[in-house]
């Protein structure tokens, strides 16, 4: 004869509390895989509207989700309560939750650590290609540094090439717990110069030419935009008249014999196995001019999406 606690109702408050903090798994417990889904794509509902509709507005975005996980938590309850069901499914019992969050959760850390993973861009480095708290999706397989939620993997050689222009997110280099995103702009053995607020590459200059004024989301006055332009690839730059052409603070850095500093700029031929990267907001950006290349093996992946 089968054990009777396979008949046992479920508990209202271990429902209510599934319902809280994990609101598919409440309505599993309950033995209601419809209501599981639905919750689910609530779920999937909210944050894409916290990334696309409410990206400047964090708190009310949160209180949504919370008054979800509230409803779901008093609806787990009442199913829980008013349960007639005689034999719960595999699901609904303590090892089938176990075993779907864990998968879940596998699955989730697979695709973070090793595909594709979200980041938050937070500074104005990078405007006007990337907005200050804009959502960024970064393709990770073929870049070799593998891991997500702080936890690292492992590392492997690099397959994915990096190019000039890529924008990338890369470990910093004075503190690796610390993710940046800039555009790549020198490669191995490359000679850049930066004087005068001209970027030139191997000793070829890259045409610049202005375009409307960038209007900030955050300050009344806009910057001066132009198009960066060189071969077939063109991007947008803010380069502030006013802010003096040397770079205000050099710090310590490996291989900081292969620059030159004048009052004008700067001049640095990148190490192998490194890349100069820089800001597209070039006076309002700490980037290689400041603290110096990036190894290849602090380089996370390449912004795929960049969603604004």
């Amino acid at each position: 004869m089968e054990s009777t606690a396979i008949y046992r109702k479920p508990n209202k408050w271990i429902a209510a509390v599934l319902g809280l903090f994990i609101q598919p798994a409440g309505m599993l417990y309950v033995a209601r895989p419809g209501w599981a889904a639905a919750y689910f794509a609530l779920a999937l509902i909210i944050v894409l509207g916290n990334v696309f509709v409410l990206r400047d507005r964090e708190l009310a975005g949160n209180a949504i989700a919370l008054l979800v996980a509230i409803i779901c938590a008093i609806h787990a309850y009442r199913l829980a309560r008013d349960s007639r069901v005689l034999r719960r499914p595999w699901y609904s019992r303590w090892y089938g939750l176990v075993g779907i969050v864990a998968a879940f959760a596998a699955l989730v850390f697979g695709i973070r650590a090793f595909l594709f993973e979200p980041f938050r861009f937070q500074s104005g480095a990078m405007a006007p290609s990337i907005e200050p708290r804009t959502h960024l999706i970064v393709r990770k397989w073929g870049y070799g540094n593998y891991g997500t939620y702080g936890i690292h993997v492992m590392t492997t050689g690099m397959s994915s090439e990096v190019q000039r222009w890529d924008i990338v997110v890369f470990e910093y280099p004075e503190n690796t717990a610390l993710s940046y995103a800039m555009r790549v702009v020198g490669l191995p053995g490359d000679r850049i110069s930066y004087y005068n607020k001209r970027l030139k590459i191997n000793e070829e200059e890259v045409q610049i030419r202005r375009i409307a004024d960038y209007v900030h989301k955050d300050r009344a006055i806009p910057s001066p935009q132009y198009l960066e332009r060189l071969g077939d690839h063109e991007h947008a730059i803010l380069i502030e008249r006013e802010a003096p052409a040397a770079v205000p603070i050099v710090r310590a850095f490996p291989f900081r014999e292969r620059c030159a500093y004048t009052a004008e700029g700067l001049s640095c031929r990148v190490p192998e196995g490194h890349y100069f990267v820089l800001g597209d907001n070039r006076d309002n950006s700490s980037d290689s001019r400041t603290w110096g290349f990036v190894p290849a093996i602090n380089i996370i992946g390449k912004v795929q999406y960049i969603l604004q």
